[in-house]
């Protein structure tokens, strides 16, 4: 067994908007790749330039896409305290095969989290920088496509979360 102790920084995005319009923003930003994509891509045995081609046309303007979306909300209101709260897995499969080939480690944070909440204090959304989580890898290489991905997210949860 191996350990690795590393430090991750969250960003937090204020949004100016209500849960749903903020959320409605982030799908438009961070389009859901239909998993019946997906699965046709993996049954039929697709090529990669085929693989390449479907997620080239689904993803977002900034090249990301939601590989999945759990309304964490739905369930956990049933307990009688309401809850908005949206779990993304957010990135791009052509970006997360060529992190994976550097390190297979990475497939630990490709696709990384992203949540659109609603507290007290308004709507939010938040993730862990991907460079910050992808560093303790300890690859330059990675290091150079987290940073994008870095840009990425912010230009998302920005653009998202402002008026």
């Amino acid at each position: 067994m191996t350990t690795t102790t590393y430090h991750a920084v969250r960003v937090t995005y204020d949004s100016a908007r209500d849960f749903d319009e903020t959320r409605a923003r982030f799908d438009e930003l961070v389009p859901l790749l239909d998993p019946a994509v997906t699965i046709d891509l993996v049954v039929r045995g697709a090529s990669w330039a085929d693989v390449e081609r479907a997620v080239d046309t689904r993803t977002g303007p900034l090249g990301l896409v939601a590989i999945a979306r759990i309304d964490q909300g739905a369930l956990l209101t049933l307990s009688g305290h309401p809850l908005d709260a949206t779990l993304y897995l957010v990135g791009n499969p052509l970006i997360a095969r060529r992190l994976i080939e550097l390190d297979s480690a990475a497939a630990l944070y490709a696709p990384f989290r992203v949540v659109v909440f609603r507290d007290d204090a308004g709507v939010h959304i938040a993730y862990d920088k991907p460079s910050t989580v992808l560093a303790s890898l300890g690859s330059t290489s990675i290091d150079q496509i987290a940073r994008d991905l870095d840009d990425k997210i912010a230009a998302a949860a920005e653009r998202a979360a402002s008026a």
